[in-house]
């Protein structure tokens, strides 16, 4: 279907609880849910929030076109009530999130992960959550402060994750404990485009663009990208309508929605956002046109498009059921960074220059707009890889290393993982160990080694801008899934941060996971308020970065901030295995090796992003064989 398909019913239960009404300055009238919150606020008056649920900020007018953004509330969008937001709408197709099995991380679904609907055409909506009484003085013309905004963007490797429209990412609670602890804000989270619909980069779809009479400012691809930038427009024209200030926008993401900030922040040249979060988010690297083209020849393959010419082809995919696209896999984490052959784009997505592994931390260290930056990992990154590389082997991957870095620091690197350093001693190693180690070195390399890079960088460069650095530890406390007391898993601050979870942890410790649950939110709010969270990340010239401040979030201490030797010796003694600060720094070396004197750094940036692709490549391979 090549325009926005006809409503349909939706798989959610009627909502028959309490609602508030707000009349939006620009937008007009617009019904949210009241929702109350007994865990955050006194028992005699428990903080209240309105909720609005899944205001569409932009249409899509067909398949793989970018998206128009919305100036009011169009009457039919998706078969809601018009003006009546009490309901989530839907998020774009996937796989992954239509399965029962997505909710086990933490304990099953919640009421709201029930009958989660699904449309590639009107999924680009933004839930906004804000405290009753803020409204109210809108109302009643008191005009109160604008409050900060935090503004999510959720996660799911550009393919998966419905965290605009389900129950552990609502973002009710999160702006219901703000005003407890008196620091109110408004939360808004955003929905939009994954895998095809978002990603997809071709020889068709560029003809099909010069042809538009009115093309996209921004090009004929990634419009995922396109799509936040639209969610982010929308939000600086009309959150002051809530009562936010849009000249203070804190936005935080995580995995995938912390690459997609990292793109935003190194590839625009106009504010988007004050500050950042970015947890568990760096840039895993791009593809070339070329490259995205072959992946395009096989979809085309796939699904016997045989159509001759551009549009023809195009036509016939647009025809594919949604439910059937989803299936064929791609690499849509991997966007196209380089410039459009044969198009002169007015507002390019990159307009600092091509955004890649190697160039993103100059590039947000040159960013003139970011305020202040929040960067943060997890204990054990690498975990959620675990079935992706069960069927390597040691000799295999020892080769693989010792073919792509200089064999000192191949390895140094492998030893500083605890892994044989010849294919012959590779044989002999318990396959389990093995595995254990390889899923923190994978996870070392797509995310915790470069982001312990990047704030070392910045926080020498400590008068352009203030940094914050955090690891996070604890273990997932919900039985019954992969994940069930893993300790710091990817994606595990989840769990804790949006407090929607405040009833399923275990009571032990005098309610200390919920404690740990409303100080990590407590952090996250501090920050949006323009304060110190904790102790900025500052090296001076010439100090060791071991001497740095590191905030930490562990299953013995909580949240406790110290400096980088003093985390590196106390982790010794953790259950789960020390810090890895010393296999960053080799790895690091490993990947700073392969620039070779006289190298230009065009040359020494593609070597090191062809090795450390190669590596990644080789473990994540899905049609790599038992033994290879």
């Amino acid at each position: 279907m090549t325009s926005a398909k006809l409503a349909v019913a939706s798989k959610r239960l009627p909502y028959n609880g309490p609602t508030y009404t707000h009349t939006h300055s620009q937008l007009g009238s617009l019904t949210g849910r009241s929702v109350t919150s007994n865990h955050f606020g006194g028992s005699s008056t428990p903080s209240e929030t309105v909720q609005f649920r899944s205001i569409p900020y932009a249409t899509v007018p067909k398949r793989f076109a970018a998206c128009e953004m919305l100036t009011d509330i169009p009457p039919d969008f998706d078969g809601r009530p018009h003006r009546d937001f009490t309901q989530f709408g839907a998020a774009c197709p996937q796989v992954a999130a239509m399965s029962a099995t997505w909710f086990e991380s933490y304990g099953g679904p919640l009421p709201d992960d029930h009958g989660i609907d699904f449309d590639e055409f009107t999924c680009l909506t933004t839930t906004i959550s804000v405290p009753q009484q803020h409204l109210v003085g809108l109302e009643e013309r008191k005009y109160p402060k604008p409050l900060p905004v935090m503004l999510y963007v959720h996660g799911g490797g550009a393919q998966e994750g419905v965290g605009s429209v389900d129950g552990l990412h609502s973002n009710s609670p999160l702006a219901a404990y703000a005003s407890s602890i008196s620091m109110p804000v408004i939360t808004v989270n955003i929905g939009y485009r994954l895998g095809w619909f978002g990603s997809m980069v071709c020889q068709d779809m560029l003809e099909e663009y010069k042809s538009d009479p009115d093309p996209s400012p921004h090009g004929p691809f990634n419009h995922f990208i396109q799509d936040q930038r639209a969610a982010f427009w929308w939000i600086h024209q009309f959150i002051g309508g809530f009562g936010g200030d849009a000249s203070n926008i804190t936005a935080f993401g995580e995995s995938a929605g912390g690459i997609f900030l990292v793109y935003h922040i190194t590839g625009s040249t106009e504010k988007l956002f004050n500050r950042a979060i970015i947890q568990s988010g760096n840039v895993l690297g791009h593809l070339p046109f070329e490259q995205k083209e072959l992946e395009y020849q096989g979809l085309l393959k796939t699904f016997n498009i045989t159509g001759s010419t551009a549009q023809g082809r195009l036509e016939q995919i647009r025809q594919i059921p949604a439910d059937d696209l989803i299936k064929y896999p791609g690499a849509h984490i991997f966007p196209l960074v380089d410039g459009i052959p044969g198009v002169d784009v007015p507002k390019p997505l990159f307009a600092r220059g091509p955004v890649t592994y190697t160039r993103q931390t100059a590039l947000i260290q040159s960013c003139e707009w970011l305020e202040e930056l929040v960067v943060g990992d997890d204990f054990w990154e690498g975990y959620v890889l675990t079935d992706r590389i069960r069927s390597a082997t040691a000799p295999a991957f020892v080769t693989v290393m010792l073919s792509t870095f200089p064999q000192a620091e191949a390895v140094k690197l492998l030893e500083a993982y605890d892994m044989p350093s010849t294919v012959e001693s590779a044989v002999s190693i318990d396959q389990n160990l093995f595995l254990r180690n390889l899923t923190h070195l994978l996870g070392d390399i797509m995310f915790s080694g470069l982001i312990q890079r990047l704030t070392t960088t910045l926080g020498r460069d400590h008068e352009r801008r203030k940094v914050y650095r955090y690891s996070f530890g604890l273990s997932n406390p919900f039985f019954g899934s992969d994940h069930s007391f893993v300790t710091g898993h990817h994606f595990v601050e989840i769990l804790f941060v949006f407090l929607t979870l405040m009833d399923r942890y275990p009571k032990h410790r005098d309610h200390w996971l919920a404690k740990q649950a409303c100080e990590t939110a407590k952090r996250w709010i501090t920050f949006a308020h323009g304060r110190e969270p904790w102790d900025a990340y500052r090296l001076e010239d010439g100090q060791d970065e071991m001497q740095a401040r590191i905030a930490i979030c562990d299953d013995f201490k909580g949240w406790h901030v110290k400096t980088l030797e003093e985390d590196e010796e106390e982790s010794t003694m953790y259950p789960a295995g020390p810090r890895r600060y010393a296999a960053w720094k080799a790895y690091n070396e490993a990947l700073d090796a392969l620039r070779e004197p006289g190298m230009s750094e065009e040359e020494g940036e593609k070597k090191v992003e062809s090795a450390r692709f190669k590596v990644m490549m080789y473990l994540l391979s899905p049609t790599r064989k038992v033994g290879d």
